[in-house]
C-alpha cells in the first residue's frame, strides 16, 4: 500500500514498524512495450539517450542514477522509496516543440540541397543545429504540419536567423499540441514583426492544407539573452490560446506559458498530488509556488484548500485567472494569484497566508534560489504538523535544496518517480516531506 494521503501524525508515527510495513514502496506495473523505434539521426542528434534502445531498461537505468545522488547524499534514511512510474505514452507524448531555426550553412545535420531553413534542435550543451523532418517523440500533429511549414518559409522571404552574422527574422518555432484533439497553438519568433503579414498568409494556406491551427503569435526576442522568448507577443489569428483539459478541468495555455510537455503522465502526478494533499480543515491554507497555468492551484482549491498560488510569469498568472473564472472557482477559497518571484516574496505574503498547512513547490530544472527555500523555511516553521509536496525535473537541484530544507529536522518520507520524458536522460520526481 502506498501513502494514500498525509495526514498529521503523531509524536514518532513515521519511525514505528507499523508505519513502515504499511507505507512500503509501491511496485509500479509496466505498460506494453512500444513497437521497436528507429531514430536514424540519433547518434548525431544526442536529445534523446535511450532512443534506440529499450524502455524498461532505460527507465531502470536512469532511475537508479538518479536514486544514487539522494542516497550519496543522505536523504533516503528511512524514506520509502517507489519504483518510477512509467509514461502512459512512450512516443509521440511531447506536446511541445521548441525548435531553433537557423541557415541551412550553419546546421550540423543538414536538410536537402538547396533549401535554406533548418529547423531542430541543438546538440546537448552546444550551439550546433541538427535538423530534422519529424521526432519520435512529437505529438502527430506537430510532424504533419512540420514539413508543410518549412515549405511555406522556403517559398517566403522569411531569413532564417544567423548566430554567426547575428541578422535575420525567424529565430525558434514553438509549436503546441492539444492532447486531446488535434489542435494546434503555432508561436513564431522572430527579431522583429516586419514580417507579420506575410505569416498570416502563411498560416492561412497551413489552414487550408487542414492543419488546425486555432491560435497563432508572433513573438518578438530582439535580444542576445538566454531563452527563448521575448517580452513582446502578438496574437497573428484564432483565440489567444490552446485549449487543453486536465483532472476533469478545462484551462487555456498562452503562447509563452508553461504546461508539461507529456500531459499524460502530468495528469497521473496532479492526481497524486490531489491524493496525497487529501481534504483540507476548515480554513487551511495552501502555497503553490511556481503554479504556471495553475492547475494544481485548482485542485487544491477543489480540496477546500484556500490557496495562494505564485508565478513569475505574468503571461501565466493571466492565464491562471482566467482559468480560475473558466472553471468556475469563485469562492473565497480561490486560488488567489501573486505574479512575482517566488524569492522576492521574503516578508511580503499576506497575512491570511502566512501559516500554511500545505506547500507544493514545483520549479523549473534550476531548482529554488537561495531566498525561496528561505521562504519555505518560514513557512513550514510556522507550524509543526506543515507538509511539503516537492515536484521537480531535475534530480540534482532537488538534492541541493532538500539538503537545505532538511536541517530543520523534517524528513524527506517518501520519495515517488515519474517518467515525464521517456527515452530521454530526465524524470520527474516527487518528495513527500514532513
Amino acid at each position: 500500500m502506498a501513502i494514500e494521503s498525509i495526514k498529521r501524525p503523531k509524536a514518532n508515527i513515521f519511525r514505528s514498524e507499523r508505519w513502515r510495513q504499511d507505507h512500503r514502496v509501491e511496485h509500479y506495473s509496466s505498460p506494453p512495450q512500444p513497437a521497436p523505434t528507429t531514430c536514424k539521426i540519433a547518434h548525431t542528434c544526442g536529445s534523446c539517450r535511450y532512443i534506440n534502445s529499450s524502455y524498461e531498461a532505460s527507465l531502470s537505468e536512469k532511475h537508479e542514477q538518479a536514486l544514487k545522488l539522494f542516497r550519496d547524499a543522505g536523504l533516503l534514511e528511512g524514506t520509502s522509496v517507489a519504483r518510477a512510474k512509467p509514461s502512459p505514452r512512450m512516443l509521440a507524448y511531447r506536446a511541445h516543440a521548441k525548435l531553433a531555426v537557423r541557415p541551412a550553412a550553419e546546421a550540423v545535420l543538414k536538410p536537402r540541397m538547396g533549401e535554406r531553413f533548418a529547423i531542430g534542435l541543438f546538440q546537448p550543451d552546444s550551439h550546433r543545429l541538427v535538423h530534422f523532418d519529424n521526432c519520435p517523440l512529437h505529438r502527430e500533429s506537430i510532424n504533419r504540419l512540420l514539413p508543410d511549414l518549412k515549405a511555406e518559409l522556403e517559398a517566403s522571404p522569411v531569413q532564417p536567423y544567423s548566430d554567426e552574422k547575428q541578422s535575420g527574422h525567424l529565430r525558434y518555432l514553438a509549436i503546441r499540441a492539444s492532447h486531446l484533439t488535434e489542435e494546434v497553438m503555432l508561436t513564431f519568433v522572430c527579431t522583429d514583426d516586419s514580417m507579420k503579414v506575410l505569416l498570416k498568409a502563411m498560416v492561412l494556406r497551413l489552414r487550408q492544407k487542414g492543419h488546425l491551427l486555432v491560435s497563432v503569435h508572433l513573438n518578438v526576442k530582439d535580444d542576445e539573452s538566454n531563452g527563448i522568448f521575448g517580452s513582446t507577443t502578438k496574437k497573428l489569428a484564432g483565440a489567444d490560446g490552446l485549449r487543453e483539459s486536465l483532472c476533469g478541468l478545462i484551462f487555456e495555455i498562452g503562447p509563452t506559458s508553461f504546461f508539461q510537455v507529456n500531459p499524460w503522465q502530468a495528469e497521473t502526478i496532479y492526481r497524486r498530488v490531489e491524493q496525497l494533499a487529501g481534504p483540507a480543515a476548515p480554513g487551511e491554507t495552501a502555497w503553490d509556488l511556481y503554479c504556471g497555468t495553475g492547475q494544481m492551484s485548482l485542485l487544491l482549491a477543489q480540496q477546500g484548500f484556500k490557496t495562494l498560488s505564485i508565478e513569475e510569469n505574468p503571461q501565466a498568472i493571466r492565464d491562471a485567472e482566467a482559468n480560475r473564472e473558466r472553471n468556475r472557482f469563485h469562492s473565497e477559497h480561490g486560488p488567489h494569484y501573486i505574479s512575482g518571484r517566488v524569492e522576492d516574496l521574503v516578508g511580503h505574503l499576506p497575512t491570511w497566508a502566512d501559516s500554511p498547512g500545505l506547500i507544493v513547490v514545483n520549479p523549473s530544472r534550476r531548482g529554488l534560489a537561495p531566498m525561496a527555500r528561505e521562504l519555505l523555511l518560514e513557512g513550514l516553521g510556522r507550524r509543526l504538523d506543515s507538509r511539503l509536496l516537492y515536484v521537480s525535473c531535475e534530480a540534482e537541484t532537488m538534492v541541493r535544496d532538500l539538503e537545505e530544507l532538511l536541517r530543520g529536522g523534517r524528513k524527506l518520507r517518501q520519495l515517488e518517480c515519474y517518467d515525464m520524458f521517456p527515452y530521454s536522460g530526465k524524470l520527474e520526481w516527487l518528495g513527500i516531506i514532513q
